[in-house]
């Protein structure tokens, strides 16, 4: 779950307001607003006093980043001798583990992967998040809103047939990022496991 929803899911079942819970936390109703709509991540000391409002504790739990994640993929690139390309296995490899362990996925996607200075892998990273979570039925990862849309269309080389069918297969996370690639270059068939 995110902060802003159990933060909400708390208060609700406290049976209080937002003005309510910004007095008797000390903070602004707008402050209390913008943590509960996902506008902002208050810091760990303001949780636990906005929390503790409602007669919750809230902890910091440090564990280690998963063995498989997001964000060890920033450096999914090859070196080619005309210049460097996207390691489609690795970011494949990630999706079928994510697939086979939905458990997994919202803390393999959490973490944001730092910038690779690839604007394509950084897009279709954040895109790939997002239809993760939103095939899990999760809340979307926040820094995927601050990876930019590509300026232009990718696509992968083919003919106008191939580009029409890959166009077709095209995932709407994808689509909104202007990434024209099948989802069966990383997502694999129904029924393939």
């Amino acid at each position: 779950m995110s902060l802003s929803l159990d933060l909400t899911r708390a208060r609700l079942a406290a049976g209080i307001s937002r003005k309510e819970l910004a007095r008797k936390s000390g903070v602004s109703t707008t402050t209390v607003s913008r943590v509960e709509d996902g506008a902002m991540d208050p810091t760990f000391t303001m949780t636990q006093r906005l929390f503790g409002a409602l007669g919750l504790d809230a902890h910091l739990n440090i564990r280690p980043t998963p063995k498989i994640a997001v964000a060890q993929l920033s450096n999914a690139l090859i070196s080619q001798s005309g210049g460097v390309e996207i390691d489609y296995v690795r970011i494949r490899v990630f999706v079928d583990r994510m697939v086979r362990s939905p458990s997994q996925i919202e803390r393999a996607i959490t973490q944001p992967p730092a910038r690779s200075g690839d604007d394509k892998l950084d897009c279709l990273l954040a895109a790939v998040s997002e239809k993760l979570a939103d095939d899990a039925g999760l809340e979307r990862p926040k820094w995927c809103a601050a990876v930019p849309v590509l300026v232009e269309i990718w696509r992968a080389p083919g003919t106008p047939v191939m580009n029409a069918r890959n166009d077709a297969l095209a995932p709407p996370q994808f689509i909104v990022r202007n990434i024209f690639l099948s989802s069966l270059t990383f997502w694999r068939p129904e029924g393939w496991f």
